[in-house]
């Protein structure tokens, strides 16, 4: 149980460090080409404004750091 308590907090501090948050699974999706554009948008928009909603439509509008997708 302490290795899971160290590796969230280890998360927690690279998130705040970082200030992104880590393993979105909608980002994933995107970037790897199982999800569009639109689906992601659709996902960001039943989070609402929250931190989490915004940083996927900020992925969708390309404001967070570019990686190629797979599919391009």
């Amino acid at each position: 149980m302490d290795s899971l308590y160290e590796a969230g907090e280890f998360v927690r501090t690279v998130q705040r460090a970082q200030g992104l948050p880590i393993s979105i699974v909608e980002e994933i999706a995107y970037e790897n080409g199982w999800i569009t554009r639109d689906q992601l948008l659709e996902s960001a928009e039943r989070y609402g404004k929250s931190p989490y909603g915004q940083h996927l439509k900020d992925v969708a509008d390309h404001k967070i750091i570019d990686k190629p997708r797979r599919d391009q």
